[in-house]
């Protein structure tokens, strides 16, 4: 079994990148699968136009932001301290990699510590000012950024012009071939036989009320279908595909990870070298124990695949689940990362979220 740390540290210093292949099928053994679902989509998922026979080449069982998430997910579960920023709001605490623009997002932005706005801190100032040329903020206090993007967009005109681009330097996607979209039945059948005869509906607030028998129902008045009694008959509509095949296909990117600099050559080799880690312990975690993406869509990998890729050759990496923890904590030992601070959601955000409920 290989030596995972010493193997993908010196991987960092030479190889183009580490990609990750696997088949996967459903765990009940279908060809039925359920992608995920979008209003605007033509037959309400991502997929590529049906042919004459009613088959599309591909279709995205899960997108790479999505992947990323569910990496995020696991890193966050595995306790390793790399979310160091976290925000007490609306009786929550989040960290950077619960938060959909990580260390620039608008939950943390509209946070305060010792009464100070995040990017009038010291360490908003660092995350802000963090450059190719000089990540080590960012791999201090928010480590995600580097390995899988981020965009300061959320400054509010402050940093106007001078906003930063991290390029996800690791994306993974599921996908499927040979999709052909079905239609699912839905309906319900009321087991008290509540009919339409019954009369209409006048909500008030949280209840409603009854139009009294034979008076004529006033504008506005609903069926009980319309309340969730009654009958509803099934209808048809498009969701799901039967697929021929379940890809996953992912790459992380070292030719990215060694734009960014550190301060020393030793500095530059340990961080990139954890970021890798972090980025193959996560894929991983999520292959192994995540594959559950929604009802109708869980999914088990039959084969996976793991190779070293530099110019001119392609070494196999082969590793088991404690060995990916276990290199990625050696890897953690060897660079510095910030103790947890807390910063507690300002008067203007806590006031957002108690509105919108």
């Amino acid at each position: 079994m290989t030596d995972l740390y010493t193997t993908v540290r010196e991987a960092v210093t030479r190889a183009a990148g580490i990609s990750v292949n696997a088949t996967l099928s459903a765990v009940n053994g279908s060809r039925h699968v359920l992608p995920p679902t979008y209003a605007d989509a033509p037959h309400k998922h991502n997929m590529t136009e049906p042919d004459a026979h009613g088959v599309a080449a591909w279709v995205s069982i899960d997108s790479a932001a999505s992947f990323a998430n569910r990496i995020e997910d696991k890193l966050v579960r595995a306790n390793l301290g790399l979310d160091p920023l976290r925000v007490q709001v609306a009786g929550q605490r989040l960290s950077t990699m619960q938060m959909p623009h990580r260390a620039f997002d608008a939950i943390l932005r509209d946070s305060l510590l010792n009464d100070a706005p995040f990017r009038k801190t010291k360490i908003g100032q660092d995350v802000i000012k963090a450059s190719a040329a000089d990540a080590a903020a960012l791999l201090r206090y928010d480590p995600a950024v580097l390995l899988l993007g981020g965009w300061d967009s959320t400054g509010l005109g402050g940093n106007k012009g001078q906003e930063r681009k991290w390029p996800a330097a690791l994306s993974v996607e599921i996908y499927a071939t040979n999709a052909r979209p079905i239609q699912r039945a839905g309906g319900r059948i009321d087991p008290l036989g509540i009919t339409l005869d019954a009369g209409r509906v006048i909500r008030e607030g949280d209840s409603y009320r009854l139009v009294p028998e034979g008076e004529q129902a006033p504008a506005g008045a609903e069926r009980p279908s319309e309340i969730n009694h009654g009958n509803i008959a099934p209808t048809l509509s498009p969701k799901g595909v039967l697929v021929e095949e379940i890809k996953l296909s992912g790459a992380l990117s070292l030719t990215r990870l060694r734009r960014y600099h550190f301060g020393t050559d030793e500095g530059n080799l340990a961080a990139r070298t954890a970021l890798a880690l972090m980025g193959v312990y996560g894929i991983n975690a999520v292959i192994v124990n995540g594959l559950d993406l929604r009802r109708d869509c869980e999914l088990v990998a039959d084969e996976v695949s793991w190779t070293i890729r530099a110019t001119g050759r392609s070494d196999p990496l082969a590793f088991a689940m404690g060995d990916a923890r276990r290199a990625l904590k050696r890897a953690l030992g060897d660079i510095e990362l910030s103790d947890p601070v807390l910063f507690t959601a300002g008067d203007n955000l806590e006031q957002l979220v108690a509105r919108s409920r």
